[in-house]
């Protein structure tokens, strides 16, 4: 008999010993890698209410053949703190696909939530979320990433990183490929350093390792959030949680720097440092960042720390995209190495969430979930 209900405490062992076998998309992960997410997602999530679903489960007879999970996150509507939820790990073993839908729909129904996010680039799943009046959010903002050698050796990564790298181009397109390859040579030859204002004693600003947000990271995102009607929530919890809850082989790092006078935050960022194998090098990715008044000098200093840190993980790239005009004017004059980017954010209102839908400005996040967790 095929049954759906709601996750229950009984249920995480269970999941994650069966979770595993779901492959693909799950081929590698392991008991443990599931008991962390189930840890993140709901355990040490700051929003999580046991009020809230933790998401639900497909059961023929006893034997779970479906699951989705429900992760809660607080947002910012016209300033109220609301509670969104994000789809995570949708999936269903292909003799029990007929009833995908019956999950998702479980998903839609919760009626104690303002927002619904969704992140995917499969076109089936894309077409059920415009049915559902999901509205598609792309970014970065000037969707452009910018690329920095770190190591010249790595000549192979580089090139797969860059030329071939997360917008494929066609075979067709034998000019964007030659285009990329001319400004992968630029970079080699005339690639210049990016020199850290704070080097010298007596400097303006001083940049770290960052361990946990306080609230003054908090507050540099208002200036910033002052213009939108919908955006992730950035109190220090929140922060907190996103940006340090990372799982290993993915690596994430925090980056702040502060005025060497009195010591409040003048910005940071925060990389996640990939590769396709922990024994071999990666790459060093901005995931988010928030520099104040888009001061060239922090983020040069933030940028050249970046870069240290990349040398002593081993990463062979450093890639940045920006979330402002000013600063993509900077990053244009500092980077040998460009190319087109984009990440789509799905992202619908409840219809119990009392605000006009059609008149709001949403700023969507790239680190807000379920991307925003380090998974794997």
């Amino acid at each position: 008999m095929i049954k759906i209900r709601e996750v229950e405490d009984k249920d995480i062992i269970p999941l994650a010993d069966v979770l595993p076998t779901f492959e693909p998309p799950f081929a590698g992960t392991t008991k443990e890698t599931w008991l962390r997410r189930f840890k993140i997602w709901w355990t040490s999530n700051p929003a999580y209410t046991p009020e809230i679903p933790r998401g639900w489960i497909l059961e023929n007879d006893t034997t779970i053949v479906g699951f989705i999970g429900n992760m809660p996150v607080k947002f910012l509507i016209r300033g109220e703190e609301r509670i969104a939820v994000a789809a995570v790990d949708w999936i269903v073993e292909p003799s029990f696909r007929i009833f995908s839908f019956d999950l998702f729909k479980e998903y839609m129904n919760q009626k104690s939530v303002s927002l619904f996010l969704f992140n995917t680039e499969k076109k089936q799943i894309i077409k059920i979320l415009k049915r559902y009046k999901f509205k598609e959010y792309i970014l970065p903002l000037t969707q452009t990433e910018y690329h920095y050698i770190i190591n010249r050796k790595q000549v192979n990564l580089i090139l797969k990183e860059f030329i071939f790298g997360r917008k494929f181009p066609h075979l067709t397109d034998f000019s964007e490929i030659l285009k990329r390859l001319r400004r992968v040579i630029s970079a080699y030859v005339s690639q210049k350093p990016i020199i850290r204002c704070d080097g010298l004693p007596g400097g303006e600003y001083t940049t770290s390792l960052c361990t946990s947000c306080d609230i003054s990271f908090s507050r540099i995102w208002e200036s910033y959030m002052a213009s939108c009607d919908v955006t992730l929530s950035h109190d220090s919890k929140t922060l907190n949680w996103l940006y340090f809850s990372s799982i290993e082989p993915r690596k994430r790092v925090v980056i702040q720097c502060r005025r060497s006078r009195d010591k409040t935050l003048a910005g940071y960022m925060v990389f996640d440092i990939e590769r396709d194998k922990k024994s071999e090098p990666g790459t060093m990715k901005l995931k988010d960042m928030c520099v104040e008044d888009n001061n060239p000098r922090v983020l040069a200093s933030l940028l050249s720390f970046a870069i240290e840190i990349g040398e002593q993980n081993d990463a062979a790239l450093l890639v940045v995209w920006t979330n402002s005009q000013v600063t993509d004017t900077y990053f244009r004059s500092m980077f040998k190495m460009s190319c087109d980017a984009q990440y789509n954010r799905y992202i619908r209102l409840s219809d119990t969430c009392d605000v006009g839908s059609e008149s709001l400005t949403v700023c969507p996040s790239l680190i807000a979930p379920p991307h925003g967790i380090d998974h794997l």
